[in-house]
């Protein structure tokens, strides 16, 4: 329920990849890994800044709290809140993989052992949790915070990875473009901000997931 929390839970989830994708060594995993830290930790760079200009706007890390306080928001403060909110979505398409901010994913997930793929297919999908817990932040009539951006953003995805998923001539990036394939889908789906279309993107969710 904190936004604070939620930064650091993701970065002690962070800390735990950075070690299995260079686990087994080679300089194909070592130097796609050093890509994926390096992209991953200016991601958490710009995911802080983010919150700490929530919090100068809004005065609060509480989730309900900002939400409740952005409706009062006036002139300077109102603005930036909008940025901070701008930046922490940034970060959360760049960790869930939305074209042109994709482009680490594929060969770190391809070039990672089979059994750290398997569980790196769940970690753009908590950015994707993040993108829409975050985006109902926005006082609104039920329109998430940048849904037009993330809309086109999530079918240039989906056309990008259906791309690259048919020139795959290996089994491990073919795997990697479905987690693009799954990302774009459900970014579309989100962008598009009506909830029957939420509800049924949040089970394709749990099944694509399981499926890559």
């Amino acid at each position: 329920g904190a936004l604070f929390n939620l930064f650091v839970f993701y970065e002690v989830m962070l800390a735990a990849s950075y070690g299995l994708v260079l686990h087994g060594g080679g300089p194909l995993r070592v130097r796609s890994g050093m890509h994926y830290i390096a992209v991953n930790l200016g991601a958490s760079l710009i995911f802080l800044i983010g919150i700490a200009m929530v919090f100068g706007a809004t005065g609060s890390l509480n989730l309900a709290e900002i939400a409740r306080r952005a409706v009062e928001l006036q002139g300077f403060s109102r603005t930036a809140f909008h940025v901070g909110l701008a930046m922490l979505s940034l970060a959360f398409l760049i960790k869930t993989g939305m074209w042109p901010l994709c482009h680490w994913l594929v060969p770190a997930y391809s070039a990672a052992a089979a059994p750290v793929a398997a569980v790196f297919a769940m970690l753009s999908k908590v950015g994707i949790y993040s993108l829409l817990r975050l985006s109902l932040m926005l006082p609104g009539e039920g329109v998430a915070f940048g849904s037009v951006v993330i809309f086109v953003g999530g079918v240039a995805t989906l056309i990008f990875a259906c791309i690259g998923l048919l020139a795959s001539q290996s089994l491990s990036r073919a795997c990697a473009y479905f987690i693009l394939v799954s990302s774009g889908t459900l970014l579309a789906s989100f962008g598009i901000s009506v909830p029957a279309g939420t509800a049924g993107a949040l089970f394709y969710l749990l099944s694509s997931t399981l499926a890559v």
